[in-house]
């Protein structure tokens, strides 16, 4: 859902917030002259390891979204999947995204959709008492918190879900693109 955003453009700088594994990273790389990736996890070296492998080089670096260390308007592209959910500082984060993404940069953020039916499907597999207590720990933001967010700051915003056919609150997984202007 995210990489539909992407479309068929080449971005000059692509940033990856939370890039995990680095599953995303080399597919990325196909839509960028430079691609960078920024997460909070000790891994780095491993990541790498597998980009090279994958024949990318990407640069990687440990750090978190409430406090990127790049300046001022450097990306192109920002992209970040199943990350700003688990963000305590939201609105922090979102800054962020504005201060260094370019000006007609594109922001493209995948989380997931809180509601009944997600609620449903985690019953069928454990405690719904014990996930809630959970997940407003891991994910202290939802998909409203984040959407609100996004608006108080960006222009320009498309949202997707899936699946497509039904309304956002209804979905298991929205992404939201967005351009700073």
């Amino acid at each position: 859902m995210a990489l539909a955003f992407l479309d068929s453009n080449r971005y000059d700088s692509l940033l990856e917030i939370g890039f995990g594994s680095g599953v995303l990273l080399p597919e990325l790389a196909k839509y960028s002259k430079k691609t960078l990736g920024i997460d909070i996890h000790s891994h780095i070296k491993d990541v790498k390891k597998m980009t090279l492998k994958e024949n990318v080089n990407a640069a990687l670096s440990k750090g978190s979204i409430v406090e990127l260390p790049y300046k001022n308007n450097s990306f192109d592209c920002i992209i970040s999947v199943a990350t700003i959910e688990h963000i305590v500082k939201l609105s922090q984060a979102v800054g962020e995204l504005k201060r260094i993404l370019k000006r007609d940069g594109l922001g493209i953020l995948g989380f997931p959709v809180a509601n009944k039916l997600s609620d449903m499907l985690l019953v069928l597999t454990g405690s719904l008492r014990v996930y809630k207590k959970e997940l407003k720990e891991i994910h202290p933001n939802t998909h409203r918190d984040i959407l609100e967010e996004i608006k108080k700051q960006f222009d320009n915003i498309k949202v997707s879900r899936f699946p497509a056919i039904t309304p956002l609150d209804f979905s298991l997984y929205c992404c939201c693109m967005f351009k700073k202007i």
